[in-house]
């Protein structure tokens, strides 16, 4: 237990340094158009390589569709997300779909 706690802090404390570390250098460097261009695909992929195996893959296998209650949920979540751009709507839909689909499969 108290190594959990530790490894929580720790990982908590290098999140909020590097987050921090780039707000403060980040305002301070002049990025080129390529770079910034660049880095706005760095997001998208980092979402994507999160989200993929947590939606395809249980325990390195894949998941048959039909079973597959993470993913029905979370096509239509993508439909609200882009339509309503709005994160807290997103998620809330992102729940009651996740529900739904439970209750009924």
């Amino acid at each position: 237990m108290e190594s959990q706690l530790w490894m929580i802090l720790l990982i908590g404390a290098g999140t909020y340094l590097f987050r921090a570390g780039s707000l403060v250098l980040g305002s301070r460097v002049q990025w080129s158009e390529r770079t910034k261009e660049w880095l706005a695909y760095v997001s998208p992929a980092v979402l994507g390589a999160l989200l993929g195996p947590l939606l395809l893959l249980n325990d390195g296998q894949w998941i048959p569709i039909k079973d597959n209650t993470m993913l029905l949920a979370a096509v239509p979540t993508v439909a609200i997300a882009w339509w309503t751009r709005r994160l807290l709507f997103t998620v809330a839909a992102g729940i009651a779909f996740y529900a739904a689909l439970y209750y009924f499969m």
